[in-house]
């Protein structure tokens, strides 16, 4: 993949990708945080796009599990805090 094709096949989808990422995490910093792991995981991957069929939902499920990922991360801190 070339740069031009990473800006007009995935750069439009960060507006949605940071919705999501908003929706599951309520933070928008870490929101923001995520969807730009997701864009930088995305352009290291592209070499693999040929095999990806749909890369909006290649994109979405990421974010998705980004997102999960920070709040479970962010539950064991709390959570290790509060035995101690």
């Amino acid at each position: 993949m070339r740069t031009d094709e990473f800006i007009t096949r995935i750069l439009p989808l960060k507006d949605n990708l940071l919705r999501v990422a908003f929706r599951i995490t309520g933070n928008a910093e870490r929101s923001e945080q995520i969807v730009q792991d997701v864009m930088l995981k995305v352009w290291g991957e592209r070499a693999a796009w040929i095999v990806i069929e749909d890369i909006p939902s290649y994109c979405l499920m990421v974010t998705r599990n980004l997102a999960l990922e920070a709040i479970n991360l962010q539950k064991m801190r709390t959570e290790s805090f509060a035995v101690r």
